[in-house]
């Protein structure tokens, strides 16, 4: 088992054990394809943040739409980031 399969796991069972623990504006779901939580502003023009398991393992983003701008912190690249929240925005 890999270490991502490791932590996927571990943060499925988290809410099982401990109750949700994520906000109410949280949703779960895929982008391009990889796994995702994200925390929703509900607003184009307040930051979002995006947590995505990606090929490189797992990365923090925090994106505005509008004005269009994004900041990560995690080892994948640029182009995998930029990816994922032109996806989100648009």
């Amino acid at each position: 088992m890999t270490l991502i399969t490791k932590l996927a796991t571990t943060l499925a069972i988290l809410p099982i054990a401990f109750g949700s623990t994520l906000p109410a504006n949280a949703e779960t779901g895929q982008i391009n394809g990889y796994q995702v939580n994200v925390i929703d502003s509900g607003s184009y023009d307040s930051a979002d943040s995006i947590t995505v398991w990606g090929p490189k393992g797992v990365e923090t983003v925090t994106v505005t739409c509008a004005p269009f701008d994004w900041s990560s912190f995690g080892g994948n690249s640029v182009e995998f980031i930029d990816s994922i929240a032109r996806e989100w925005c648009f």
